[in-house]
């Protein structure tokens, strides 16, 4: 049976913009792996563990091509770009949904991190996917801090949400992300 893995963030629940952006890391290789290699690009783009919008724009954008370059997580980043208003629950279910159904085959189960969900949310979103018929083990909280793959993936929110708001370079490293099929769009 196929483990699918699933890390998400997003960003755009502040007022002062139009829209959000969900970022779903979904995989089903060798977490482990993925992680030492997220924190080795980490040290060499000296990131560290600094949120998008904590971190240097140089440092973010070196990060960023690394992964390209490396293909850490390539073909398996899904995003959704959604206008508010709309509570950020729709979203992140729409994106999870069909992030899975597309990474999975005939018999998987997914375990979901989601970037400081509380077991309320947490609880709801289980519900939401079960519901529409995804084979979900849990749904649990994962903080940026201690899991590189959360960071990736709001290190992607940040950069498709600037590139959205037409800010050139992380525009530019969105545009080469698309063209070579690196990120999936939902």
């Amino acid at each position: 049976m196929q483990k699918l893995y699933c890390y998400v963030d997003e960003t755009g629940q502040d007022i002062a913009t139009e829209f959000f952006v969900v970022v779903a890391v979904v995989n089903d290789k060798d977490q482990n792996l993925l992680r030492i290699k997220l924190r080795q690009i980490e040290a060499t783009a000296k990131i560290g563990q600094r949120k998008w919008h904590k971190a240097d724009i140089k440092k973010r954008k070196h990060f960023l091509k690394l992964v390209i370059k490396e293909n850490i997580g390539g073909g398996e980043i899904y995003y959704g770009h959604y206008l508010k208003p709309l509570p950020y629950f729709l979203p992140m279910l729409d994106v999870l949904e069909k992030a899975i159904r597309d990474k999975a085959e005939e018999k998987y189960r997914a375990i979901v991190y989601v970037d400081g969900i509380d077991k309320k949310k947490a609880a709801e979103l289980t519900n939401a996917l079960r519901l529409r018929g995804i084979k979900l083990e849990f749904v649990r909280s994962a903080r940026d801090e201690s899991e590189p793959l959360i960071r990736l993936a709001d290190r992607w929110a940040g950069c498709i949400r600037a590139s959205f708001l037409n800010k050139s370079e992380e525009k530019e490293i969105f545009e080469k992300a698309q063209e070579k099929r690196y990120l999936r769009s939902i």
